[in-house]
């Protein structure tokens, strides 16, 4: 990733998790919704060949949903870690 310019390593993390506290937070959907399938997320952040249109569509919901925020941002924990053990 590259650097920030305008911001120290420290406030960009800062800000980051300001973001991602904002987004998690935002928009609750306890009943989840209208929420795409959770593998269709996943695939998403694994980066797998989903459909344009469900992908639109995926994306769109998930900008109004705190729900599947979260459950991005665990598979993006999941995929970093993937990343890391296939590099070993």
């Amino acid at each position: 990733m590259a650097k920030n310019p305008y911001f120290s390593e420290k406030q960009d993390e800062a800000f980051g998790e300001y973001f991602r506290r904002v987004l998690i937070q935002s928009n609750p959907n306890p009943d989840r919704i209208g929420c795409p399938d959770s593998q269709i997320i996943r695939d998403l952040v694994f980066r797998r060949q989903v459909s344009p249109e469900i992908s639109q569509k995926a994306t769109s919901h998930m900008m109004k949903c705190s729900e599947c925020v979260r459950d991005a941002l665990d598979y993006v924990a999941e995929y970093e870690e993937s990343k890391q053990t296939t590099e070993e």
